[in-house]
């Protein structure tokens, strides 16, 4: 995957810059003192300084649910946004030169916040979400002599660019579906109480949460509203119409589909049971 992504980047600069490949080298590369020494062209330098996984992506729900006609849920992993950290540099024998390179570099990162299909090979090809580049000043190189000095050259300016990616290595588990979830408290009694005091008095609490289904072939699960009467609490109701409901004690309820302030059925449901399904 990172080898891909390099090889999309390397892609990416020769054209877009536009670079000759027989005049100009792109290299991934740790930029040490004995691999800048070897150079015998204009080079630039992407190094990899750090990865890790974006987690103002992540969300809060970290798996998805889809109900199959054969009685089993698949569950799946959401895929995990990494960002991939490179620092960005040119070496050439002329100042002018560098900085020229570096100035053409930084302008194409700062115009294309895509990395478009063209450059990515098969494996990576029509991505579930876009590769993102920005180019950042990033925390970990605050301090950029710090990384010289340990690679032992000369400091360089550079671009920290960040690379985000989706990655899915997960399989997608089947399970039997789940309708009804039963949590059970007890509150400890304090060690002072005496048995007399204990007695009766940290009974358990079941609160039940249950899951069901709309189905329609009249009205489209998008403009429908789904209240529990009891509460007057709206649920919110998926594409798919699936809805779940939670902190239920046991008994019967009511809910009530409207659409556009104007209801359609008043369905009861007795917690716990089996199956919450119905048809509209």
């Amino acid at each position: 995957m990172i080898a891909d992504i390099d090889k999309a980047m390397r892609e990416f600069l020769y054209q877009e810059i536009p670079l000759r490949k027989n005049e100009v080298e792109i290299s991934f590369d740790q930029p040490k003192r004995e691999w800048s020494s070897r150079l015998t062209k204009p080079t630039i330098n992407m190094y990899l300084f750090d990865l890790k996984e974006n987690l103002d992506l992540r969300g809060s729900e970290q798996w998805s649910r889809q109900d199959l006609e054969n009685g089993l849920v698949e569950l799946r992993r959401n895929p995990v946004r990494v960002d991939l950290e490179y620092l960005i540099t040119a070496w050439t024998k002329e100042v002018v030169d560098e900085h020229q390179l570096l100035s053409n570099v930084l302008i194409l990162l700062l115009r294309t916040p895509i990395l478009s299909d063209d450059y990515l090979p098969e494996q990576l090809k029509n991505p579930t979400v876009p590769i993102r580049l920005e180019a950042v000043q990033s925390d970990v190189l605050a301090n950029p002599s710090t990384l010289w000095n340990t690679l032992d050259n000369v400091f360089k300016p550079g671009i920290r660019l960040k690379v985000t990616l989706s990655i899915d290595p997960y399989q997608p588990l089947l399970v039997p579906a789940v309708s009804t979830t039963e949590i059970s408290f007890k509150q400890n009694p304090s060690p002072e109480m005496s048995e007399t005091q204990k007695e009766g008095t940290f009974e358990s609490k079941a609160y039940f949460a249950v899951r069901g289904k709309i189905q329609s072939q009249k009205y489209s699960l998008s403009t429908l509203n789904l209240t529990l009467a009891e509460s007057g609490k709206s649920i919110p109701l998926t594409e798919s119409g699936d809805f779940a409901l939670t902190r239920l004690d046991e008994g019967e309820y009511h809910l009530e589909v409207s659409a556009n302030g104007r209801l359609l059925k008043r369905q009861k449901i007795v917690v716990p049971s089996v199956v919450y399904d119905f048809e509209l």
